[in-house]
């Protein structure tokens, strides 16, 4: 079993080595890699030149395109219109993963044939890469997930097929176009939980999901109210979460700022 995994990127030459390294760093060769750069202008693409080598040495299909893009999501759809794996994922420029998870990943799906998607634990890590949380899943709830995005999104994966039903990002989604497909993925099936934690998601103040929050706040409840009635627990719990992510921006109480003080 193939998996393919796209790394979007524009201009994360400082981070991107480590999350190269951590696709290395797998006990687990039958891998596609793709990197989708937008262009960058910074050191991405030496080194991308430098770690060629390292994937073929390592049996891992490499692939390196850098071309300008629409977005982060448009580049994404690039990669995954490419792949060739069995199971899909993709890993920004800026997180990684841990070592040797990748079998895990795939064990997992061999053992459940049934599930069409899964998702195992994550942990936030500073600009450093210092932990500052870890969050490991007991079980999937459709409900949590229409209340806010609960999945870390370098940890969930999904089997090509699925994605070939519900169709790819939307482009025109450049916050929330994870959890626009969980919501599409959940409408149909019930993900899986991996027992693990997979991979590390970095945070930061100038990080996309530090620096725009409340537009991130409103993107969420904008999608999430498409799946539930209007007079419901359900919604009156989607308006309460977006409610106290405003009062917390509002209070200053910014996350980012805490994981990086760790």
């Amino acid at each position: 079993m193939k998996i393919s995994i796209v790394t979007p990127s524009y201009n994360q030459g400082q981070f991107i080595a480590e999350t190269f390294d951590s696709i290395l760093a797998q006990n687990f060769s039958n891998i596609e890699y793709i990197v989708t750069d937008g262009g960058s202008t910074d050191s991405t693409a030496s080194v991308a030149k430098k770690y060629a080598p390292l994937f073929k040495k390592a049996g891992i299909d490499f692939k390196f395109i850098s071309e300008k893009d629409k977005g982060q999501s448009d580049a994404i759809n690039k990669g995954w219109k490419m792949a060739t794996g069995d199971i899909i994922t993709y890993l920004n420029s800026d997180d990684y993963y841990n070592k040797n998870v990748l079998k895990d990943v795939v064990n997992f799906f061999q053992k459940n044939p049934k599930i069409k998607w899964a998702y195992g634990g994550w942990n936030f890590v500073n600009k450093d890469g210092k932990l500052y949380r870890s969050v490991q899943p007991k079980e999937f709830s459709k409900n949590k997930l229409l209340d806010y995005c609960n999945i870390g999104q370098p940890s969930c994966f999904f089997r090509k097929t699925l994605l070939d039903e519900v169709g790819m990002l939307n482009v025109k989604l450049h916050l929330t176009m994870d959890y626009d497909l969980w919501l599409r993925f959940a409408k149909k099936y019930h993900a899986g939980i991996i027992d693990c934690i997979i991979s590390n998601m970095r945070y930061y103040p100038d990080a996309k999901s530090g620096a725009r929050t409340k537009e991130q706040l409103r993107e969420v409840l904008k999608l999430s109210v498409k799946y539930t009635k209007l007079f419901s627990v359900r919604r009156f719990f989607q308006y309460f979460y977006y409610l106290r992510g405003l009062v917390m921006v509002l209070l200053r109480i910014d996350i980012t700022k805490r994981i990086n003080r760790s």
